[in-house]
């Protein structure tokens, strides 16, 4: 499958793109409705001008169940900041379970069916794909905090074949087919802890 190919369910069809300002405004004589719309809109719905992103990752954070070393913790809000995570690659150890966790905000305007699709490659050819929904938000000064997987831990691959050194993508894109981030990274899987 190629990076540009979609795996959308074939029935699902997205809804109309409609701006904040267009949802406010719809029904505005029903007053029970626009209270329940400001209620899950709230009234501050835009953030800086001066920073056009409707979606700002503040950071990644890789989770373990039982590294010594703790969890390995990214800033992801400026560009010398990712291109720093990319060139600093993390160590998994063979069956060592771990989670990722992203922080993240939304502004400016709704982001419907927010996807986090996660690509490892090896020596240059792919090897593993993963895409999990994290859920449509819509804009707020506070931040979000999604962990995937959401209730089971992820295990490292083990054995000679899984070891070695690997690079990943991280693209978080929407319904709308917009693409928010890209973040590239690298990590090893080795036999143990010790070796990173």
């Amino acid at each position: 499958m190629s990076d540009d190919e979609r795996v959308d369910a074939p029935e699902y069809k997205p809804s109309k793109k409609v701006t904040v300002d267009e949802l406010m405004n719809q029904d505005a004589e029903d007053e029970s409705l626009r209270k329940y719309k400001q209620a899950l809109l709230g009234s501050a719905v835009a953030g800086p001008k001066d920073d056009p992103r409707r979606v700002v990752v503040q950071e990644m954070i890789v989770m373990f169940e039982d590294r010594p070393g703790g969890n390995i913790t990214y800033n992801l809000e400026t560009k010398e900041s990712i291109e720093k995570m990319k060139n600093t690659p993390f160590v998994l150890k063979e069956e060592c379970k771990y989670k990722i966790r992203i922080v993240f905000k939304v502004q400016h305007d709704i982001v419907s069916g927010l996807k986090y699709v996660n690509t490892a490659y090896r020596k240059g050819i792919k090897v593993a794909t993963v895409k999990n929904m994290l859920g449509s938000f819509g804009p707020q000064a506070a931040y979000h905090e999604v962990t995937v997987p959401r209730n089971v831990w992820e295990e490292a691959p083990s054995g000679i074949l899984a070891r070695g050194s690997y690079t990943a993508k991280i693209t978080f894109e929407d319904d709308d087919g917009a693409k928010h981030l890209d973040i590239e990274y690298g990590f090893s899987i080795k036999s143990d802890w010790s070796k990173e």
